[in-house]
């Protein structure tokens, strides 16, 4: 997800902001996939004897991940 944003973030800057209605696209489907990933991880932080490393890496990447997507589309609508 880290590397689709990256990618998406690189074509844009190519074409100078106007990259196209399917780069938003994928863009809005990586704020899904991000959405997914933090209530999944969130799930597996209730669950008992588990390790509490990879779920606490899911929620603070895919929060991150939110939080970057959601200024970009409150920025997009101004």
């Amino acid at each position: 997800m880290l590397l689709g944003f990256i990618a998406l973030s690189i074509v844009s800057g190519i074409y100078d902001g106007d990259a196209g209605l399917l780069i938003g696209i994928i863009g809005i489907f990586l704020f899904v996939l991000a959405l997914f990933g933090f209530i999944l991880s969130y799930k597996e932080l209730k669950q008992r004897d588990i390790y509490y490393r990879f779920p606490m890496i899911g929620i603070s990447t895919n929060g991150i991940m939110l939080v970057i997507l959601m200024i970009i589309y409150i920025l997009g609508l101004n």
